[in-house]
Formats: C-alpha cells, structure tokens, sequence
C-alpha cells in the first residue's frame, strides 16, 4: 500500500447537503486534483479548479473511463442512492481506485443493534462488499461514522421543529448524541485522504462533540423566552416495533424509515455516543460546550445553512 497522500481525488454527490462542503474542503485545502462525477444531463456548475466528469452511472464502462488514473473515489451520493454505489464501486476497482470512501457518514453501523435495522441495509451491504473486495483486489476502503450531523439537524427538524416551537423527545431526551458539524466531516475526509496507511480498511469515529437533545432543546428555549413550547414524550422502541410491522405489511409510510433513523439516533443501547473517537489522530479539534449556544444561535439566524441536495435528502 502507499503511504504516499491521494493527489486525484472523484467525488460523486458532490452537490448535496454534505457533498457540497466536501467539494469545498478539498478544493480550498489545495492538496488534491477534484473530478466531480455527474449525471450527464446534469447543469450544475463547479469552480474552476474542478474537473467535471459527466458520467452515465448506470454503464460500468461511462463510469470505469471517468474513473481512470483516479487516486481515491468519495462518494457521498444520497441516502436513497447507497445501493447503486456498487457498480460505482466495480467501476472503480476495474480502473485501478486505490482507496474508496463510500458515503456512510452516520451512526455507528458496527454497534449490532444499529447494523440489523432494516433502513441501514445499503450500507452495511456496501461495507461488506468493500471488505471482500480489500481481501481480492487492490483498492482499499475507509468508513467514516460522524453520528447525525448537527449544523443541519438543528436546522431541519432532527432534534426539534424551531419554527412551531414543538419537540418530541426521544427516550426522555438525556442521552448524550455524539454529533459532527458538516465542516468536520469534510475534514475528516480531507484527513483520511492524506494518511492512507492509517485509515485503511478500517472504520474511524468522528465528532464534534456529546450533547443530548435536553440540552439543545434549552440553548433552543433561552432564544425564545416567554414562549410556550409543546413538549412530547416519545418511545424510539415504539417506533421501531411501528415501522418492523409495516415493513412487514408492505405499508411503507413516510416515517416508516425515519423513525428506525431516530432509533439508532436517540435510543441509548444503539450506540449514539461513540465510546471513543479518532479525532487526535486526525487533527480534529472537539467543539467545546460553551461553543454551543452560538452554533444554536446561528443556526436559526440563516436562512438557509446548507443548500438541498439535488439527490433527495441524506439520512445520518
């Protein structure tokens, strides 16, 4: 293996919640040469520095020609689009990748509990590809569990709705989350692309820090004072049990998954704060508690944190 640091690097989701920030991170560090992969009608535009590689992701070749001469893939494609990263990932190893980060970026997919829910199928099929795939060929893998990210939970509704001044709180709402900010995750790619014997076939743990949704939910309440909040209880077992029995009936509704997301988030035998993390290694630098209340602060100042992703939303 190299213990050189990738130079040319393909990045496929670039235009998403956090594919977006991982474009900025790489192409601002200067370190690396930056395809971005997309679809061949697509119109979006890059900066300059930025190779543009309009690909057809659904023919080996189109993706195996785009991919040649290629140091490492990182993919961040959308939650609904996990499963089509196989081919993404064959195409990859037909051109000679060396290392592929494939878009996990969430909870703790090595906790047993959190691995057998059924809306973490794609990726843990992913995993286990790239781990038989590591044993056979070339290429290496990295995965990266940041838990939910927390700039964009604050401001799309994971840990309570700002806007209606309502939470639900999960499992009494005590258990600290270990939550990253969209802009450590990019670095903690940007460092995983930099020490490749280190981060080789392995997971690595990331975070900005452990906070419950309580504690949120006051820095939440003190911008608001004098208001009434609507506070709800509610049991992540009971929605688990909800959505395994319409899954069974075939009765998908637009909870069914998202509710197994909140499970493994908020439910405390899944594995929601990291026992340890890798943040020295990588250089990340931990956001400190007193920090909080102006990222909570800031967060409902914008208008907008992050642009939608083209692709559909991502799920931590």
């Amino acid at each position: 293996m190299t213990h050189e640091p990738y130079k040319k690097i393909a990045l496929a989701g670039a235009t998403g919640n956090l594919g977006s920030v991982v474009l900025k991170e790489l192409v601002d560090s200067g370190l690396f040469e930056v395809t971005v992969l997309t679809r061949e009608s697509s119109t979006n535009t890059f900066p300059s520095e930025v190779k543009v590689a309009k690909v057809n992701f659904e023919s080996a070749e189109s993706l195996t020609q785009a991919l040649a001469g290629i140091d490492a893939l990182v993919s961040t494609v959308a939650t609904l689009a996990i499963s089509t990263q196989k081919l993404l990932i064959d195409s990859a190893v037909a051109a000679g990748v060396k290392r592929i980060i494939p878009s996990e970026f969430g909870c703790d997919l090595h906790n047993p509990k959190t691995k057998a829910l059924p809306v973490y199928a794609g990726k843990v099929e992913i995993e286990d590809y790239l781990k038989e795939l590591s044993t056979k060929t070339n290429v290496s893998y990295t995965l990266i569990f940041n838990g939910p990210f927390l700039d964009w939970g604050l401001t799309n509704g994971l840990f309570f709705n700002f806007k209606e001044r309502k939470v639900e709180l999960f499992d009494g709402g005590d258990q600290p989350i270990s939550s990253s900010r969209l802009s450590t995750v990019a670095k903690a790619v940007r460092r995983v692309l930099t020490h490749p014997p280190e981060t080789a076939d392995r997971a690595i743990w990331v975070k900005d820090i452990d906070v419950s949704q309580k504690q949120l939910l006051k820095l939440a309440r003190e911008l608001t004072p004098g208001e009434e909040w609507e506070i709800k209880q509610v049991d992540t077992a009971a929605l688990e049990k909800e959505s395994l029995e319409q899954l069974a009936k075939g009765d998908i509704g637009p909870l069914t998954f998202f509710n197994l997301v909140r499970r493994a988030i908020f439910a405390p035998e899944y594995g929601g704060q990291f026992k340890y993390d890798h943040n020295a290694i990588l250089g990340i630098k931990s956001l400190k508690e007193e920090e909080l209340p102006g990222l909570v602060r800031a967060a409902f100042n914008w208008e907008e944190i992050v642009k939608s992703a083209t692709d559909g939303p991502y799920l931590p």
